[in-house]
């Protein structure tokens, strides 16, 4: 059976007086904080805090809550201002709904938050509501006393060469998830179409520290030359990929990739033969698939250095013909070999 709320009450005021007497109580300064508008519920019960807790030996005085902020940091600002030790509130616009302590622990650092729900609609609201928030406050002084006596270790020196070594070490680069690439490519084929470069501009997301999803644009470089006795013909290509880069040792300063993409090849020809025969321009669109292998050297915390070889190949691929004759060929397949500078972002 539960004891009256009378009885409760004056046993919370007698544990309260025999607390402060033993000298185990760490507060000695409490504010009990009034809501914007306070119900008649929260207003009793604040003035019956008010008295056992002044009769138990406390410094004991109100405050307004704040009008504009939270409630949590309002309680938090007011816990952090001098010379308190403990906060009490009840919360609520128009009627009690919960009470919050916070007790400032000055041992160890840091606060002691509690909250506890509650529900008026009995005979004696200010009175239970008085009783539970002043349980609730001795519950909080107790656990911070109990903490001060056995107060955390002071942390340990590093030693020296430990420090210097976390002083000086490089950020992570996992931390930046988009990247971006400038570079060229040195592309040729192995069927008479001599090579070319190709500038790129490539665009990083990082996916997981081992994956990076990528999207690639080549295009506007020199053109590629095939030469015969009857004429010859000026080959440029440009070419749009999406695929991704697989990192191994990612957090290393040099580490292997390797690359799989897919996309389209735009590739235009300029014919230039010889009299009487006249010279003709065409152009192609193909299916393009890209591997690729690699290293990346790391240039600091953001920046690295990538030398990679590709292949591609065309579906179809592009042929040029002089007089009918299959004369070259690439896209069976194109190699490229690129650098590229990377900046994560």
């Amino acid at each position: 059976m539960n004891a009256p709320p009378a009885r409760r009450l004056l046993c919370v005021g007698l544990a309260l007086a025999l607390w402060t007497v033993t000298g185990t109580a760490l507060a000695s300064t409490v504010l009990l904080v009034r809501p914007p508008n306070p119900s008649r519920v929260a207003s009793e019960a604040l003035v019956r805090m008010h008295g056992e807790l002044a009769s138990a030996g406390f410094d004991v005085s109100f405050a307004a809550a704040m009008v504009g902020v939270d409630a949590r940091a309002s309680l938090e600002m007011l816990a952090s201002g001098p010379g308190v030790d403990a906060v009490v509130a009840i919360l609520g616009d128009n009627s009690p709904d919960a009470i919050e302590v916070w007790v400032v622990d000055r041992v160890n650092g840091g606060s002691v938050v509690r909250r506890t729900p509650y529900q008026t609609g009995g005979e004696r609201d200010a009175e239970v509501l008085a009783i539970r928030a002043i349980e609730l406050l001795r519950a909080s002084l107790l656990e911070v006393d109990l903490a001060g006596l056995t107060p955390r270790p002071p942390a340990q020196a590093k030693p020296a060469e430990v420090a210097r070594a976390v002083e000086h070490a490089p950020e992570p680069r996992d931390g930046s998830r988009w990247g971006l690439e400038v570079g060229g490519s040195m592309v040729t084929s192995f069927d008479a179409v001599g090579p070319a470069v190709v500038p790129f501009l490539r665009f990083d997301g990082a996916i997981a520290p081992w994956c990076v999803a990528q999207a690639t644009f080549a295009g506007l470089g020199t053109r590629a030359r095939v030469g015969t006795s009857v004429g010859s013909a000026e080959i440029s290509e440009q070419f749009v990929l999406g695929g991704a880069t697989f990192r191994w040792r990612a957090h290393k300063g040099v580490h292997p990739a390797l690359s799989l993409a897919v996309g389209a090849l735009h590739t235009s020809a300029e014919g230039r033969a010889d009299w009487p025969y006249n010279q003709q321009t065409a152009a192609r669109w193909s299916f393009l698939a890209d591997a690729g292998v690699g290293l990346r050297l790391a240039l600091g915390t953001r920046y690295e250095m990538a030398i990679e070889a590709h292949a591609q190949l065309a579906e179809p691929y592009p042929v040029v013909r002089f007089l009918g004759v299959d004369v070259a060929s690439s896209g069976r397949p194109t190699l490229l070999l690129t650098l590229a500078l990377v900046a994560w972002l």
